[in-house]
């Protein structure tokens, strides 16, 4: 019996490998390939005659054309790897509308995102077994706990940070109705939350972990709206695992201590926001040479006393200040316009999981370029793909229907 072989079929794998892809991160030519594959593949799975631009997908597209036009009139060597990059981000995506009309894609989109949640649950528990080996050396302090594990397994602790607190959300998703699984499969999603919990406090990174705090408190505020009752064992352990990541962790009364008795203006982050922003001036809003960018906030540091500052090149730290430096105001204006798109969607068709995804990427947008590396492409790329699909499909098509079938 011949199987045909046809782009649905050949997707669905392609998307289980990708959401595996975290760990072996440190190939990064195998999970760059992932996702050139799935981009090309959903390119191909687009029905051009029916695709229609409309005032949801214009800001994704815009975005993707004006970065398109300053790469090119600032052309290097870097240029169409940064449009290949650019493709990914914003305009791949939407064609993962055409996945909702895939019942094969819909059956498997939620066994896709726990796939996703196993891979990055392993990868916690390497960091768990590699942070208690390494005790004799950072003897449980924070930061040189975290400076050994970046060091050696190569990861930002904000990108890791972000995956596994999107694994976190995927795994409550898949979880919501505990009751239908079996009491073997329920001891294996707590030993999975355990390990995700445990590399998020590990690693550490304060902005995520406050982004998911936000999270869960807008998700208590839509359950009161809609007259939901919480029981008060969820509300118990939600404030158990805040207060446990809060004690656990040096780093917040490290941080208390530093707002106290240091000032903001001598920290890396304020420098590269003031320096970013005076580029930005320089420009008048209108975006610069890329290429020239990082080399002229080196410049601007030359008066801040920082060793780290001398030492790495550190940049804007800032993804939307990143992207009024590439493209002005008018890039910074779509792109926060397809955020708007994202959040205002989610909201009325009630898909409170992407939209809590979104709103953990524009907190976390603040403090780091994520979009910048790779790591940050990668999961912007894998939840757009998965998710973003869901607000544009046809009203007829019910995602629910099929899944519950």
């Amino acid at each position: 019996m011949k199987i045909k072989i046809t782009i649905e079929t050949l997707l669905i794998p392609i998307l289980y490998l990708l959401v595996i892809s975290p760990f072996i991160y440190y190939l990064e030519a195998i999970q760059s390939l992932l996702m050139i594959l799935a981009g090309i593949l959903l390119l191909c799975l687009a029905k051009f005659s029916d695709f229609k631009i409309t005032l949801k997908n214009t800001p994704f597209i815009a975005s993707f054309l004006i970065l398109t036009f300053y790469y090119l009139f600032y052309f290097s060597t870097s240029t169409f790897k940064l449009i290949g990059e650019s493709f990914l981000l914003f305009l791949a995506p939407l064609f993962s509308l055409y996945l909702y009309r895939i019942d094969l894609f819909i059956k498997n989109r939620k066994k896709i995102q726990l796939t996703y949640c196993i891979s990055i649950s392993l990868l916690c528990f390497y960091f768990i077994i590699f942070y208690i080996n390494d005790i004799p050396h950072h003897h449980f302090d924070w930061y040189l706990a975290r400076y050994n594990l970046e060091f050696n397994c190569k990861i930002h602790g904000t990108y890791i940070c972000l995956w596994i607190a999107i694994a976190i959300l995927f795994l409550v998703d898949y979880v919501a109705d505990y009751k239908k699984h079996s009491n073997k499969l329920k001891i294996c999603f707590a030993l999975m939350f355990i390990s995700l919990l445990s590399g998020l406090i590990i690693y550490n990174s304060r902005n995520i972990i406050l982004g998911l705090f936000i999270v869960v408190l807008i998700h208590f505020a839509i359950l009161k709206r809609q007259k939901i009752v919480i029981q008060a064992k969820v509300k118990l352990v939600v404030i158990l695992i805040i207060l446990l990541v809060v004690i656990l962790s040096q780093r917040y009364m490290d941080a208390i201590h530093f707002l106290i008795y240091d000032s903001f203006t001598n920290s890396t982050r304020y420098a590269s926001w003031t320096c970013s922003i005076k580029l930005i001036k320089e420009s008048h809003f209108l975006g610069m040479d890329y290429n020239l960018i990082q080399e002229k906030l080196d410049e601007c540091y030359q008066p801040f006393n920082s060793f780290e500052l001398k030492k790495f090149r550190i940049n804007s730290h800032n993804q939307y200040l990143d992207l009024l430096l590439k493209g002005g105001l008018l890039l910074f204006f779509t792109f926060i316009w397809s955020l708007f798109i994202k959040i205002k969607e989610t909201l009325r068709q009630k898909q409170y999981l992407y939209f809590s995804i979104t709103i953990l990427f524009t907190i976390s947008f603040i403090t780091e370029n994520i979009l910048f590396r790779q790591y940050g492409i990668y999961i912007y790329f894998m939840c757009d793909v998965l998710l973003l699909g869901a607000i544009f499909r046809d009203k007829d098509h019910s995602i629910y229907k099929i899944e519950k079938s």
